[in-house]
């Protein structure tokens, strides 16, 4: 799914939209089951219903690459007793098996690792996806498929701490109680896939709140999918390769081309909506490109499949950073703006390699402003 598929289908998670049904799971410290959710929506208040659509719409946030990630699940997993298998089977029941809901509650609290209380909440929806027109505008009345949907989330439940409370009603401040509140989302998905404006079945999308944890027992355990590389990660794999790969070649400006080079790339599929992927063969082009030897590149594909993984790519986002330029060693740090980063110039003086920036009348230090020294001064 790229960014305008995501966006798509998030905007619908709200009142009054294609949400069908809404189930849930509320489960203890201790992994017990302690009730599951029922509520008719036709019965649920709107502010209610409000509240759990915001919940929701919180696993369909953040940055593709960091936060949602496109899953594809293995052939082994779409057989029968497939974990694919189950979320169709839950799909197909439109959530009113309760058997199939009791098996699958279990499963998440088999495989999720959490220490505190949490809720387990499910939805159907079904969607009827309006046709585009020739001017690429959506045709209300009609439609070419309909796209049915489960979006899961899981939440921690916390402890809201007591204190006093602003009452509109009362228009006084009124104690309020510890109480149990549901918090945003830590892990969740969306099946199946919404690619090309049509289910896709064989694909999911995944979400986790921080890269720290991303709850791989989830995606893994539970889905039967396999996250890609953390984008803490990927950053490391690609300064490892970067450093070995060009060797004495790896001067400042070397790392200045490559990065501009990522970033082009970037800026080129900038309206793909897709995070922008550096294959293998692209990697090794973009090192050859910028002062790495053919005789170490002979050896860079072994290398990269040792590190990285054979045909696994890296997300060109998380190589380089597109808004800044940033030079630092144990005794200072400069960081410029991307697009002034040509201001930076390196230049050898008495057999030392020094770094130049120009100073403007707009130059200050500790917050004092610093004039040009005069042409006729520097002479003397």
């Amino acid at each position: 799914m790229d960014k305008k598929a995501i966006a798509e289908i998030r905007k619908l998670i709200k009142p009054d939209s294609c949400i069908a049904r809404i189930r849930g799971c509320y489960v203890n410290e201790e992994g017990e089951v302690i009730r599951e959710l029922h509520d008719s929506i036709a019965a649920m208040e709107k502010e209610s219903l409000e509240k759990y659509c915001e919940i929701l719409r919180g696993a369909m946030s953040g940055k593709l690459g960091r936060n949602l990630f496109n899953m594809e699940f293995p052939l082994s997993e779409e057989m029968e007793g497939g974990r694919q298998t189950l979320l169709y089977q839950l799909l197909r029941s439109e959530l009113k098996d309760d058997d199939l809901l009791t098996h699958f509650f279990e499963k998440v609290v088999e495989h999720f690792k959490n220490e505190g209380k949490y809720l387990i909440l499910l939805i159907h929806g079904v969607y009827d996806i309006p046709a585009k027109g020739t001017d690429k505008a959506d045709m209300e009345d009609a439609s070419d498929y309909v796209y049915p949907f489960l979006l899961c989330c899981i939440c921690p439940v916390n402890l809201m701490k007591e204190g006093l409370c602003y009452d509109e009603e009362a228009c006084t401040f009124l104690d309020r109680r510890m109480d149990w509140a549901v918090q945003k989302p830590v892990s969740g998905f969306l099946f199946p896939a919404f690619n090309d404006r049509q289910p896709d079945i064989h694909s999911l999308l995944y979400y986790c709140r921080k890269e720290e944890e991303r709850h791989e027992e989830i995606s893994a355990d539970l889905l039967g999918c396999t996250l890609p590389i953390p984008e803490t990660d990927q950053k490391e794999l690609f300064k490892s390769m970067v450093e070995q790969t060009l060797g004495r070649n790896c001067d400042f400006q070397n790392v200045r081309r490559l990065q501009d080079a990522v970033t082009e790339i970037i800026e080129q599929n900038k309206d793909s909506g897709e995070p922008v992927q550096i294959e293998k063969n692209d990697m090794r082009r973009l090192l050859s490109e910028n002062g790495a030897d053919q005789s170490v590149l002979s050896d860079f594909d072994a290398a990269y499949d040792e590190a990285v993984g054979a045909g696994v790519p890296l997300m060109a986002e998380n190589l380089v950073d597109t808004a800044k330029v940033e030079v630092k060693s144990p005794s200072m740090k400069i960081s410029v703006k991307a697009d002034m980063a040509d201001m930076l110039r390196t230049r050898v003086i008495d057999g030392l390699e020094y770094l130049l920036i120009p100073v403007s009348d707009e130059l200050e230090v500790n917050g004092i402003r610093i004039l040009q020294t005069k042409k006729e001064d520097s002479a003397q």
